[in-house]
């Protein structure tokens, strides 16, 4: 409150220009940061349901490969027939396992292995040195039975086996029942395929991941089937899985205090989950350095302009300044004060009024002296006389009134009380003679006592009184006969005019 006009205006408009910069800045960033987010989140979605499907085409594939037998005759027909001698039980062996080889390991990089397994028999086409893991005893697996038993294809999940060397590959097999073409109930074994990743992988890598990105397809106990990251520290962690398993579509997850971008698509053919996901911070980092450069621009033309605001406000305020200085002398009293006018305009203005102003109020501060001085003399003498009237016409009734009581009392002989009248309206008239004063309450009570006192003589025992005021306004200061007239207009209206006994009090009533 107590600073300048000046200052004020300077503070005003930097806080203005600087809130104003600042939240421009920061709600550009912040629009422009959800609006990237959410394309980003969308082409990533789209990007992620793409891989979904060619990931479920290339399964679906695997799965039409282990119908291959099927479309062979020849090959049928050597599953239906049983070897007579040894000599055509491997020449059964070689057509078969050669089938196997030309139609599907040959062509395919990521088949490891090819089966063709019946109650007696095993034809086989690998190119590992290691066979699957229950070659020996695979009749008792729940996958023969169960191939062998429907007509639907088996999915075997994600398993670690031996494949090349002694450290294990995870690979995952596809098993497909066996039936004769002619009857369909006579079960002739079953074809299994294990492959590897690497049809998943040439699919996968296809994507062009950013910086803090990372893209991996999981199945539902957390078996990594495919992961490719470029995160810079230990962001991908057993969390991300955890969260990317309950997450469906495109979603905003907050894990370990950090934002994620995470885009989901779940495989129709099998339950696992192909994620991708960017970190929050390094997908807007590109917005939040042009944030920050911006809002240090905008924060140095801010400064510019409040350092221009300075320079111009000391000349733009000047003049007015002057007429603030000048109107402190005014009223301080000095009414010859003048401002130069240097400008029309609003402030020129204001100046020539000001001087206007003040030549007005000296030549009325000089009549209305003048008229104050007459107008309080008239007052004064109008007091003057009005009291003297008063005093006038309460002096000769009252000591009409009361001579006449005197004269009556020692008429009858009772000069004890005529004799005490008289000190009573002794003393009553030289507290009249105090009318231009003020008195203390307490003399003015004993002014009230003397007269009701005279009074209660002349009407004898119709008139009694009672003054009942306490000691602690007993020295207030009140003009003399502020009571008395009242007291006698009480006698003169209430007593004279009443039948019977009256009686006047006088108390106070203190809040």
């Amino acid at each position: 409150r107590d600073w300048s006009l000046k200052r004020k205006l300077l503070v005003i408009m930097s806080m203005l220009i600087i809130i104003s910069v600042t939240l421009v800045s920061v709600l550009s960033y912040q629009r422009y940061s959800d609006y990237f987010t959410e394309q980003t989140k969308e082409q990533t979605q789209q990007i992620i349901e793409q891989i979904g499907i060619n990931v479920d085409t290339y399964l679906d594939e695997l799965f039409r490969m282990s119908l291959a037998p099927y479309y062979n005759n020849s090959i049928m027909a050597e599953l239906e027939t049983q070897p007579k001698n040894d000599l055509e039980k491997l020449d059964k062996q070689r057509k078969i396992e050669s089938f196997l080889g030309s139609v599907m390991i040959l062509p395919r990089e990521d088949i490891l292995r090819v089966y063709i397994l019946t109650e007696s028999d095993v034809y086989s086409n690998i190119k590992t040195p290691y066979d699957m893991a229950n070659y020996l005893d695979y009749t008792k697996s729940d996958w023969y039975r169960q191939a062998t038993t429907t007509q639907k294809q088996i999915f075997l999940p994600v398993r670690s086996e031996k494949v090349f060397g002694n450290k294990k590959t995870q690979i995952f097999s596809v098993v497909q029942g066996l039936r004769s073409k002619d009857d369909s109930s006579k079960v002739l074994g079953a074809i299994k395929v294990d492959a590897n990743y690497a049809g998943i992988k040439t699919i996968c890598d296809k994507v062009n991941l950013r910086a803090d990105s990372a893209l991996f397809i999981i199945d539902s106990d957390k078996n990594i089937i495919y992961q490719n990251s470029k995160f810079t520290g230990e962001e991908l962690g057993n969390d991300i899985y955890n969260a990317a398993l309950v997450q469906s579509g495109s979603s905003i997850a907050t894990i370990k205090g950090k934002k994620y971008v995470m885009n989901t698509s779940t495989l129709k053919t099998t339950s696992w989950k192909v994620v991708e996901v960017n970190s929050y911070e390094q997908l807007n980092k590109y917005f939040l350095q042009t944030r920050n450069t911006a809002f240090v621009m905008a924060l140095l033309c801010a400064l510019a302009a409040v350092f221009v605001l300075i320079l111009f406000a000391g000349s733009f305020l000047n003049p007015l300044f002057h007429v603030v200085k000048q109107m402190k002398q005014v009223q301080n009293g000095d009414l010859t004060v003048q401002v130069p006018v240097k400008s029309h305009d609003e402030i020129g203005y204001l100046s020539e009024s000001f001087n206007t102003m003040v030549d007005r109020i000296q030549t009325m501060m000089s009549k209305n002296t003048q008229l104050v001085k007459e107008v309080y003399e008239m007052r004064y003498l109008q007091k003057e006389a009005q009291y003297n009237v008063l005093c006038s016409q309460i002096k000769p009734h009252f000591l009409y009134n009361t001579l006449n009581t005197i004269s009556l009392l020692i008429k009858c002989g009772e000069k004890n009380q005529a004799v005490h009248d008289i000190e009573k309206l002794s003393f009553f008239l030289r507290g009249v003679m105090n009318t231009d004063k003020e008195i203390p309450l307490s003399a003015e009570l004993k002014i009230v006592d003397s007269y009701l006192g005279l009074q209660k003589s002349r009407y004898a025992d119709t008139l009694s009184y009672q003054i009942d005021l306490p000691e602690s306004i007993m020295s207030y200061r009140i003009p003399a006969l502020t009571l008395q007239p009242i007291v006698e207009n009480a006698v003169i209206h209430g007593c004279e005019l009443k039948k019977g006994n009256s009686i006047i009090r006088i108390y106070s009533v203190i809040a």
